[in-house]
């Protein structure tokens, strides 16, 4: 799926651009200024960084959708600032646009891999180098569907051991992230 296509879904009626939707996911985490929303964004997307000009009037559709709350925030040493929160209608949007998503990058992949089957190697190859060097789960699947299929060359195993390595890299964040939230959990009294 491409990072442009996540706009075309209506949860409960509502149309969300990638902004939108990734603004709620970040929000669904606790709630956070609008600086703050910019700096995960850059940290999440790398390279396509997403700029206040941006960010700022998603967050006011937002707000007018009803899908977060802005609060406003006094500070003492500088400037007052927003923070906003995912509403319970923002929590329901975002299930549903996330469910979505799931169902459409299933789809994406089927689609993928019957194109690759009519397009031929020359055609594929392009396509498929992109969405490796993006590590998109549809390149993952194609790959997979390819070496399933007997045609794996040693380009396609070069791609598999740096696939690896990226998904070790990020299991060990993910591994991270648990023990941080255990710790907190118990901190908290939640778990013995």
């Amino acid at each position: 799926m491409t990072f442009s296509g996540m706009g075309r879904h209506k949860p409960h009626g509502t149309r969300l651009s990638p902004v939108q939707l990734l603004i709620l996911a970040i929000l669904k985490e606790k709630p956070a200024h609008g600086y703050v929303i910019i700096q995960k964004l850059g940290k999440r997307l790398g390279p396509r960084r997403v700029k206040s000009g941006t960010v700022y009037p998603a967050l006011h559709r937002l707000v007018d959708k009803k899908l977060i709350l802005g609060t406003h925030v006094l500070q003492e040493d500088g400037p007052d600032t927003v923070e906003y929160q995912l509403t319970q209608k923002g929590r329901k949007v975002l299930a549903t646009a996330l469910q979505n998503l799931d169902a459409e990058w299933g789809a994406q992949g089927r689609i993928w891999r019957f194109l690759v089957s009519q397009a031929g190697e020359r055609v594929a190859a392009p396509l498929l180098e992109r969405t490796v060097r993006e590590r998109s789960p549809i390149g993952f699947a194609a790959m997979k569907a390819r070496c399933e299929g007997g045609r794996c060359s040693q380009k396609h195993l070069e791609f598999l051991k740096q696939y690896r390595s990226y998904l070790n890299h990020e299991l060990e964040w993910v591994n991270q992230q648990l023990k941080q939230m255990k710790g907190s959990e118990k901190e908290a009294g939640g778990e013995k």
